[in-house]
């Protein structure tokens, strides 16, 4: 289910009539990552150490990065969120054109949703930093990968698939759907978070998260068959 719906987001990538709304996320994207770094280089504090020093030794671009890496897919899943529904539409129109979501989410529903999101990836990420470190350096990176998509993973799987699922249904119902197939919601979060590791995927990660999210209750909602047949 997950390769294929991967494969279905690749395929349309480029398509004419999903690139406007892919351009326009690419942009936002851009944007964030690079506004991120300023960010973190303006507002850096010169004399902060860690009190490690192979950490402080590694110098503000090393740290910078990690912070990047941490704070991004937070942060760009928020300034997504205004953007999921015109993705969602592009994947629907061409795959689904017979269940397009017609729910309208309200902007304050987005905003809040957005929010608590990257309030929590804030948190767990600057949580899970010392061991990020530790892990880089001490498994060759793996150990640091391995740990960033699970605790990305379950949250980044459960915003994703709620961004989408709440344009066809209600809350109550994304929950009880969400609970039910939360092995497979997970799996889809953890390969969004796998993205969000990789250089420059980074950038695509968002946009091919949440057409990907979208191929993903689809298959969901047919196996569930109480979606569609009200």
């Amino acid at each position: 289910m997950i390769s294929q719906a991967i494969n279905r987001t690749w395929q349309q990538l480029l398509h004419p009539r999903f690139r406007s709304v892919f351009f326009s996320a690419l942009t936002a994207a851009i944007i964030t990552l690079v506004g991120l770094n300023y960010a973190l280089y303006a507002y850096w504090p010169e004399d902060w150490t860690s009190g490690y020093d192979w950490i402080d030794s590694a110098g503000f671009w090393t740290i910078s990065a990690l912070g990047s890496y941490v704070l991004f897919p937070g942060l760009v899943t928020m300034v997504m969120g205004f953007l999921t529904d015109k993705i969602a539409d592009a994947v629907e129109e061409e795959f689904y054109p017979n269940h397009k979501g017609l729910r309208k989410v309200p902007v304050s529903d987005v905003i809040f949703g957005a929010l608590k999101l990257t309030a929590l990836m804030i948190i767990l990420n600057l949580i899970a930093f010392i061991p990020y470190m530790i892990l880089l350096f001490g498994t060759f990176g793996m150990g640091a990968f391995a740990l960033f998509v699970a605790v990305n993973g379950f949250l980044l799987g459960r915003e994703y698939f709620e961004m989408v699922a709440i344009r066809h249904m209600s809350a109550r119902d994304v929950s009880r759907m969400r609970r039910l197939y939360g092995g497979k919601v997970f799996t889809g979060g953890a390969m969004i978070a796998a993205m969000f590791a990789v250089p420059f995927l980074n950038i695509l990660a968002p946009i091919i998260g949440a057409a990907m999210m979208t191929h993903v209750f689809h298959f969901l909602a047919h196996e569930d068959g109480r979606v569609f047949n009200r």
